[in-house]
């Protein structure tokens, strides 16, 4: 139980659809695991290690992902991917992001609005585009959401969210568990 734990998807736990627990009615979207080893080798086949000579890791500056972002990057150790830590200030990272200039990114995903169909519609055009993703099926079924109520929306938000994730637009891996005490009175708390 420290800053960041595992996640199960991309909805952080804790969020409700028409007052029913999303995560529990969505159940767990992760795509059935694959042979990554392998389909890593069989891609690589023909290519040389100069092929990946200008691959960067981007993250913005200030958010606490340097250490993630260095042990992501233990990648090299057993697939020979030598990628360099690109970090640049928050408007330069959001800049890059929106004229999809980057290899790789580590970017936080904001649930702060408390609303599953929000988190999904970052990943639109009309909710800012964050990755570019483009995806008719997707974009019908989030809008077919906000018409939708109870299990109903809930299933069609759970079918975007497996489909995000089916299509590698985004690849969650954890969670930023943020915790705040407040009580009057106290003062000078260190933790």
């Amino acid at each position: 139980s420290g800053l960041f734990a595992p996640v199960t998807g991309l909805i952080p736990d804790g969020l409700t659809v028409d007052g029913i627990d999303y995560r529990d009615a969505a159940g767990d979207p992760t795509p059935a695991p694959v042979d990554a080893v392998s389909l890593y080798r069989e891609a690589r086949q023909g290519m040389s290690n100069s092929d990946f000579n200008n691959v960067t890791l981007l993250l913005p500056a200030g958010s606490g992902l340097t250490q993630a972002a260095e042990e992501i990057n233990e990648w090299q150790k057993q697939f020979s991917l030598f990628f360099s830590l690109e970090e640049v200030e928050p408007e330069e990272f959001e800049k890059r992001l929106a004229e999809d200039n980057y290899t790789i990114a580590l970017a936080p995903i904001s649930a702060e609005s408390g609303s599953v169909y929000n988190v999904l519609a970052q990943f639109t055009a009309q909710g800012g585009g964050l990755t570019g993703y483009a995806n008719s099926l997707y974009a019908t079924q989030l809008a077919a959401s906000s018409t939708a109520t109870g299990s109903a929306r809930c299933s069609l938000l759970a079918d975007c969210e497996r489909q995000l994730l089916s299509d590698c637009a985004v690849v969650p891996l954890f969670s930023q568990q943020k915790r705040l005490l407040i009580a009057s009175g106290i003062q000078g708390l260190v933790f």
